[in-house]
């Protein structure tokens, strides 16, 4: 047994038994990690989006959950910050939940990526209302930082903004703002293509 610090993006939780839970987790220094807590009433409990500091105890696999992952304990969880869902539309949440879902989905255990959680950590505090185009932004350049994303596009207009995306970090992709309701829509197509 280890123990570690660490932080990180709640990407899934399971109920596992009474009281008990298992968290996937998009870490900085473990990368994607299954991680197992105890509900307590002293502490807040933990969802979707939560961004945490936490400590890492390493212990043996589970056979029993059918999965060749280690299942660690976490504790002394401290909350950083989350996606803020009030004020937001059905939409921009649906679009952050297919976001978490990508990273979920298409990311391997133990391989580090630290360029998908600093997406994750400037789209949780983003706060200006464009929130849904940039969540889509957002989705398109984990694609294509996972190498799936295909920039060319019969769309001259579509294709530069995929292009930019490819080259470009989160903050700068961010600042994008002059993308209208038409290409807002065929972005979210092409977004789509990716969903599994």
């Amino acid at each position: 047994m280890s123990i570690f610090k660490d932080s990180g993006i709640i990407i899934k939780t399971t109920k596992l038994k009474d009281k008990e839970f298992l968290y996937t987790i998009f870490t900085k220094t473990f990368w994607k990690i299954l991680a197992k807590k105890k509900f307590s009433k002293k502490e807040k409990s933990l969802d979707l989006w939560y961004y945490i500091n936490f400590e890492i105890e390493t212990s043996k696999k589970i056979e029993s959950l059918k999965t060749s992952e280690i299942i660690n304990k976490i504790r002394f969880i401290k909350i950083l910050n989350e996606f803020q869902t009030s004020n937001r539309n059905f939409i921009e949440i649906n679009n952050y939940l297919i976001l978490l879902n990508t990273i979920l989905k298409k990311t391997a255990f133990w391989v580090e990526n630290m360029e998908i959680l600093e997406i994750i950590k400037a789209i949780n505090i983003y706060s200006k209302e464009d929130l849904e185009i940039k969540l889509i932004l957002a989705n398109l350049k984990i694609i294509n930082i996972l190498w799936e994303l295909d920039i060319q596009n019969k769309n001259e207009t579509i294709s530069k903004i995929l292009k930019f995306i490819s080259k470009n970090n989160i903050k700068t992709i961010l600042k994008l703002n002059w993308i209208n309701e038409e290409i807002k829509k065929e972005l979210q197509n092409i977004n789509k293509l990716y969903i599994w």
